[in-house]
């Protein structure tokens, strides 16, 4: 029995660790829980972190026997039940279980070992894996699903990108017809003037090997059971762009003819605790949203919630609910669930998560009917399967920075529609100049590093921006606010630069004639170093930035960012917040209709919060949801904005309080 997204659009799938289900009254209080807040799934772990990675065949029997008593008594319960297998390449070094330490490891550029973590071309490994498949298949579960450890990239023991054993290496020169030592190619792939050609045929290499290995699995399940669908986690691109993995081709090899859907979790990076809310915001920025934009084959998307290290408390019942609703708005209702301590249990001394699991539900539902149909709307950087061919091979250097920065400043993303999209470093030369007339329509947002490469491409002429390529004479001491509509508090006034703010410090730019300069640089003598953002029209609406990104929390730059965003859109941009920082808004729009969300993620609370819509709009109704689920009308006053568009003021209830959120839908007329 599938689970079908589109007939519930809300799901509740729970993820109990091994050691509840081994023990008879922490299963029963799980089972209990699941009942309590209306869970539809339960997707169980068929290992846990102290055991050896790879049990041998008996220790694997005895798990499928346990199984197979715990999902009778899930089905039993009216829910669905799943199998997280938690152990495929590894998730780091571990000492193997006895007889199991003959597999090939794999290695890094630098000959070094993950022990524990077997190569995905090891043929012995092949035969045990799909072996260990095969006896799990056998279990009436819905899907089977591959946890995060399904990469390449990241390994404990390790100082590089992997995987170098020999028989990836055989691989590589058969492809590139001649033999590499080791160290030749990692250094070829790491030098600073990237051979794009010879990066992309390693990439391949790896990919390949991963997109046969899910093959394997696939094909050895189907074969048991060809009812039971497939599913697999991914965290931060960065881990499995610099493993190879093409998500189209491993989601395609995952498929099966009577689960043509596989499961895609989208999980990790951060968002464990709430001790820094912000963590919260940016699990999604970097992971559940880029994730869908880089994909285009079916799938059943599904986010994960997770207190780590499941110890109760981690995590308040608050925090939880504004990451249940952040999911939800940004993606879709599909949410497993890692809320159980898997030694202890569910212990909840506040008594506060059980109640609020249960009457968010309804509430979610309405979020994701509102949103359903609608597309989403904002700023997003451009994110393709082959960033890796032009941008340092590190997690800093595929991180998408300014994509978390906007969010801080309340400007929303939408990476799978981006408007403005934002170019960085080499990433322009991903496109061809048709594609990128294309994009640029659309209004965009890049660093002098890309402006001078579609400069030097004749895509853009002019010069109502001009680019240098010289350093900063010397270091900036403050960014001073040029533009002639800033308001009073703000214009001509320095903002704090020195130690927060981070710059591109290789290139300087200018506004030229036709370009318009918002702010500019200055050192400690006050000599000018460069223009911080300028914007242009023609022949595209372009904004060049000299920030790298960084995320930093300051309401002068956010006015500045707002003001840049509105000019390069034309003023077409859905929303924006103002005056107040780590507010989030998500858009969703289709016709006359959007919906807002709102996520607040700082503690402090305000009386109103102030919005600003640019563009030629009236409008007709601002409805709330409210926390009974019911729509009502909302506290609000709209005025006209000084820089055009409206000037949206929620009052009273209407305003999200600290780490908590809000849901409007908007009516208005063009």
């Amino acid at each position: 029995m599938l689970m079908d997204p589109e007939k519930k659009l809300v799901q509740y799938i729970l993820r109990p660790g091994l050691p509840l289900l081994e023990d008879e009254r922490l299963w029963q209080e799980t089972l209990q829980f699941a009942k309590d807040t209306q869970v539809d799934a339960i997707l169980a772990f068929n290992g846990h972190g102290e055991m050896p990675p790879h049990p041998n065949e008996e220790a694997i029997r005895k798990i499928v026997e346990l199984l197979a008593k715990r999902f009778a008594e899930v089905r039993a319960h009216g829910m669905i039940p799943m199998l997280n297998y938690f152990v495929t390449l590894g998730h780091g070094e571990a000492k193997p279980a006895a007889g199991m330490d003959h597999f090939r490891w794999i290695m890094d550029g630098h000959g070094n070992q993950s022990v524990g973590c077997p190569c995905p071309l090891d043929v012995s490994f092949h035969e045990y894996i799909s072996k260990a498949f095969a006896m799990y298949a056998q279990l009436d579960v819905e899907s089977i699903w591959i946890d995060d450890d399904f990469r390449l990239f990241q390994r404990e023991g390790t100082d590089t990108l992997q995987c170098f054993c020999e028989k990836h290496m055989e691989r590589l020169a058969a492809k590139l017809g001649r033999r590499y030592e080791r160290h030749e190619v990692y250094e070829r792939l790491v030098q600073q003037q990237a051979d794009r050609d010879f990066r992309r045929t390693w990439f391949e290499v790896q990919g390949e090997s991963m997109r046969k290995f899910t093959q394997k699995l696939r094909d050895t399940v189907a074969e048991v059971n060809p009812n039971v669908g497939m599913g697999v986690m991914f965290c931060a691109p960065y881990s499995f762009q610099l493993s190879g993995i093409n998500l189209n081709q491993v989601m395609s090899s995952l498929s099966t003819e009577n689960s043509p859907r596989p499961w895609l979790r989208t999980g990790g990076n951060g968002g464990y605790r709430d001790e820094r809310p912000l963590d919260l915001l940016h699990k999604i920025i970097t992971v559940a949203d880029p994730i869908p934009a880089m994909i285009d084959v079916p799938i059943r998307l599904c986010c994960e919630v997770e207190n780590y290290p499941f110890a109760t408390g981690i995590k308040s019942a608050r925090a939880l609910g504004l990451e249940l609703y952040l999911n939800t708005i940004s993606t879709n209702g599909l949410l497993t669930l890692s809320v159980l301590d898997n030694v202890f249990g569910m212990h909840d001394p506040s008594g506060n998560v059980v109640p609020m699991l249960r009457k968010l539900k309804p509430y979610l539902v309405q979020v994701a009917a509102v949103t359903k149909g609608k597309v989403r709307k904002g700023a997003s950087l451009s994110f393709t399967a082959h960033l890796t061919e032009v941008q340092d091979l590190t997690e800093e250097g595929l991180s998408p920075h300014w994509n978390v920065n906007l969010a801080r400043m309340g400007i929303p993303q939408a990476p799978t529609d981006a408007s403005p999209m934002i170019f960085t470093g080499r990433t322009t030369e991903l496109y061809s100049d048709e594609e990128l007339k294309t994009l640029l329509q659309r209004g965009s947002i890049m660093d002098p590093e890309s402006y001078r490469s579609l400069h030097e491409r004749g895509i853009v002429t002019g010069e109502a921006i001009q680019v240098k390529a010289e350093p900063f004479h010397s270091k900036v001491q403050t960014e001073r606010t040029l533009a002639s509509n800033a308001p009073q508090w703000l214009k001509d006034k320095n903002l704090v630069t020195r130690w927060n703010v981070e710059y591109n410090t290789m290139n300087t730019i200018q506004a030229g004639h036709g370009g318009e300069v918002l702010s500019a640089l200055y050192d400690t003598q006050g000599n000018w170093i460069s223009d911080g953002v300028v914007v242009a029209e023609a022949p595209y609406p372009i904004a060049v930035v000299t920030h790298n990104g960084k995320p930093m929390k300051d309401t002068g730059r956010q006015w500045i960012f707002s003001q840049m965003i509105q000019k390069v859109t034309r003023c077409n941009f859905p929303v924006m917040v103002e005056g107040i920082l780590e507010l989030y808004p998500v858009w969703w729009e289709d016709g006359d209709e959007s919906v807002l969300g709102l996520c607040y993620f700082g503690i402090e609370e305000f009386p109103q919060v102030v919005l600003w819509l640019p563009g030629k709009r009236g409008i007709v109704s601002l409805e709330q949801l409210g926390h009974d689920g019911k729509w009502k009308l909302a506290d609000y006053m709209a005025s006209d904005h000084p820089d055009g568009g409206i000037r949206l003021t929620l009052k009273g209830s209407s305003v999200p309080q600290h780490l908590s959120f809000e849901t409007f839908r908007l009516r208005a007329v063009d």
